[in-house]
């Protein structure tokens, strides 16, 4: 039962779309010492649904030591980066404005 439940979590949600094949691969930087509690939980919730909706995507998480401003990097097929800073931002509108730049 607990694996349905899991699954369900997974299937469902705000972050559980398919991203265009145009986008080649994802990348959210957050520092170990920067308090993002916006990006902290669009990385433990949303990230993981929109990999499981999309499990040939690779998606990066980095934790640089050194402090610095969480952001999110979209690379696309056509080598064009779209990078946007998370700070402040909550977990919702991170993933909103994720699926917006990635359609």
């Amino acid at each position: 039962m607990k694996i349905d439940k899991i699954l369900a979590q997974l299937e469902t949600g705000l972050g559980a779309v398919r991203i265009s094949p145009k986008v080649k691969s994802v990348t959210l930087t957050l520092s170990q010492r920067t308090r993002a509690p916006g990006a902290r939980h669009f990385w433990r919730e949303h990230l993981r649904r929109i990999q499981y909706a999309n499990p040939s995507l690779p998606i990066a998480v980095n934790f640089p030591r050194e402090p610095c401003m969480p952001k999110l990097e979209i690379n696309f097929a056509d080598a064009a980066v779209d990078s946007f800073s998370v700070a402040g931002m909550q977990s919702d509108e991170i993933c909103r404005r994720l699926l917006e730049k990635a359609a």
